[in-house]
């Protein structure tokens, strides 16, 4: 929904999850973009980041569908 330019609130309202949640995953999906774009692998976006390496991957597979120039490797 984010990549479809929804606003966090009416993103929020939804999934029904509260604004802080959903600003948080946009904040993480930021980063994550931030640094596939510089070629991090996943296990060290995990040890930057402090998420795990499952919800390391579901972004990576939201950049792949979204931004597949950024995802060269899986």
């Amino acid at each position: 929904m984010y990549e479809q330019k929804l606003e966090p609130p009416e993103i929020a309202a939804r999934v029904k999850h509260s604004q802080e949640a959903v600003d948080r995953y946009i904040k993480d999906y930021e980063r994550i973009k931030f640094l596939a774009r510089r070629g991090i692998g996943e296990d060290e976006m995990a040890l930057m980041t402090g998420r795990g390496k499952t919800v390391i991957r579901q972004y990576m597979r939201l950049l792949k569908k979204h931004h597949p120039e950024i995802v060269k490797r899986e």
